[in-house]
């Protein structure tokens, strides 16, 4: 049966799922995975890991006439659905009204992941990547339903930095069934600096979490629970409700004890700029 999302139509939601469930966040090397183990491992002798903290989002939704105008009630709900999902690691999301930016550009609305639309519409309107969550929103490219920068990225190319999502995939979109704001939720774990559940399938390096069993390949739509379904190990059970994996809005919501710790070692190696001086 076909399968229709963001102006793009496949066979099924099964090749979305292969095409990458529209995140195009950038898979990382083998050797990014291991030069963030090592730093966050020579870091943990230096600062103890915090029990709260507040993080401050800028939302700038840009538009192109009438498309993409984000109301209030979708940004509060937004806001809740990251408390709810990270607030067992510690974190707490807020915004202010004030700060919230509508800007009409149809190059940017359109932007790609990587494009040079995606650098301008940053430049101008980013704030300080180092101490604000970015969060942009926009139509993208066909497909897409969002991105996000890693925290290893941070220093690098701090413009860059932060998360952009399909307008129609926040709460109460028409990206169904990803119009319930979970893609938000994934995309932010990406920016705390967690990977897929799936990452390296069985043969790779895998997500560096030890309590998300690897399994071959992401999972999608509703998994039935208690089946092993492509878990690599004899015994495990894929984490069918993880927010890290590609299942639908409705199906997610799971964050594992070592999430969050892995979210709290990214912080405090790479989003010092987060910190308050009682964290540090």
């Amino acid at each position: 049966m076909a399968f229709f999302i963001n102006n793009k139509e496949f066979s099924d939601q099964e090749e979305f799922i292969r095409y990458g469930r529209g995140c195009a966040t950038k898979i990382p090397t083998p050797i990014d995975i291991m030069r963030v183990d090592e730093e966050i491992t020579a870091n943990k002798t230096r600062r103890k890991l915090f029990s709260e903290l507040s993080i401050e989002v800028r939302f700038h939704h840009i538009t192109y006439g009438a498309r993409g105008l984000i109301t209030k009630t979708q940004r509060i709900q937004q806001i809740e659905l990251l408390n709810t999902a990270y607030a067992s690691a510690g974190l707490t999301f807020n915004y202010s009204e004030q700060e919230v930016k509508f800007i009409d550009n149809e190059n940017w609305y359109n932007m790609g992941h990587a494009s040079a639309s995606e650098r301008q519409a940053k430049t101008s309107l980013g704030a300080d990547p180092h101490k604000y969550l970015n969060f942009y929103t926009g139509g993208l490219v066909s497909g897409l339903l969002g991105w996000a920068t890693f925290p290893y990225d941070l220093a690098g190319d701090p413009v860059m930095d932060g998360v952009v999502m399909l307008d129609e995939s926040l709460p109460g979109g028409t990206a169904a069934p990803y119009n319930l704001g979970m893609t938000a939720v994934h995309e932010v774990g990406h920016w705390l600096g967690l990977f897929h559940t799936f990452q390296g399938g069985c043969d790779g390096i895998g997500d560096q979490v030890k309590d998300t069993p690897a399994h071959s390949s992401a999972n999608y739509g509703k998994p039935e629970d208690g089946k092993p379904h492509n878990a690599c190990t004899i015994g495990d059970y894929a984490p069918i409700h993880n927010y890290m994996n590609y299942v639908d809005d409705d199906w997610m919501n799971e964050l594992t004890i070592a999430q969050e710790t892995r979210i709290k070692e990214q912080i405090m190696m790479y989003r010092t700029g987060l910190l308050n001086p009682a964290n540090v």
